[in-house]
């Protein structure tokens, strides 16, 4: 993957879940990757939550990606200082990355369907959280 492939704006389709497969609840909205620095681009999506209790709540999130010859690696971007998430090879046709947060632990598969859409899965598994993150990008 390059980072062309990313740059623009993505409607964004998300389920969380239970590891049961429980519903936790829905989220919606939009994530614009963006020119940054170099080999980097700005990642930023703006979605609304629907809680499993029916409450309506909004989300922002920035992440910065930095493209290498062999990975992506994702940084926190206005939150933790820049600190790096997770690193993605891009030798493979998934992308698959690990990363702890506190005690927690993300497992990640990013999955491209076509040149316009792709699918993420996050895995967490911790202490504080138990769950799935299903995620569809669509131009």
């Amino acid at each position: 993957m390059k980072k062309e492939d990313l740059i623009g704006k993505w409607k964004i389709q998300r389920e969380i879940s239970a590891l049961d497969g429980t519903s936790k609840g829905k989220m919606w909205g939009s994530g614009f990757f963006d020119l940054y620095e170099g080999n980097q681009l700005l990642y930023q999506e703006h979605l609304y939550h629907e809680t499993e209790h029916d409450e309506l709540l909004t989300a922002t999130k920035f992440y910065r990606y930095h493209f290498s010859a062999e990975a992506i690696s994702i940084y926190f971007y206005r939150e933790e200082e820049g600190r790096l998430f997770m690193t993605l090879p891009i030798k493979t046709p998934v992308l698959k990355g690990n990363s702890k947060c506190g005690e927690d632990g993300y497992s990640l598969q990013w999955t491209w369907v076509n040149e316009e859409t792709f699918l993420t899965r996050y895995q967490i598994i911790g202490p504080k959280k138990q769950m799935m993150i299903e995620s569809e990008f669509r131009r």
